[in-house]
C-alpha cells in the first residue's frame, strides 16, 4: 500500500533485493532518494489517550539516522500512513491525525 501511495504522489519506489536490508524501500522524489522503514499497527487508542501507540524498534533492529531516513507507519484505526523523519533513537511513537504528529498524516511530500 505504501508504494502505491508513493506512486500516486508521483514518486518512484525501489525495493532492496535482500531481506536483510535495514530499510524496506527507497523512494525517489525526483530531488532525493529516501530510505524508508515501513511499519503498521492495528492497535486502537486506549481510554486514556486519543492516540495510537506504535513500536518502531526492537532489540534486533538498528534504525539509526545513517541507515533509515523516514518511517512510514500504517495505522489501521485511522486508515492512513504517518510518514515522518527518523530523528534517531526513537523506540516508539503515539500517532493521531489531530495530535502532535498531525502534519505527518499521509505526508507523501516527505517534508522534514
Amino acid at each position: 500500500m505504501f508504494a502505491v501511495e508513493c506512486m500516486r504522489h508521483g514518486h518512484e519506489v525501489s525495493f532492496p533485493l535482500m531481506d536483510s536490508s535495514i530499510y524496506d524501500c527507497i523512494v525517489d522524489t525526483g530531488d532525493r532518494l529516501i530510505r524508508v522503514q515501513i511499519k503498521s499497527t492495528t492497535k486502537l487508542p486506549d481510554k486514556h489517550h486519543t492516540t495510537v501507540h506504535c513500536r518502531l524498534q526492537n532489540s534486533k533492529s538498528d534504525y539509526s539516522i545513517d541507515k533509515v531516513d523516514f518511517f512510514a507507519v500504517w495505522v489501521e484505526y485511522y486508515k492512513g500512513f504517518f510518514v515522518f523523519p527518523n530523528i534517531g533513537e526513537m523506540q516508539s511513537v503515539r500517532l493521531s491525525p489531530v495530535g502532535k504528529h498531525k502534519d505527518f498524516f499521509n505526508n507523501f511530500a516527505f517534508d522534514l
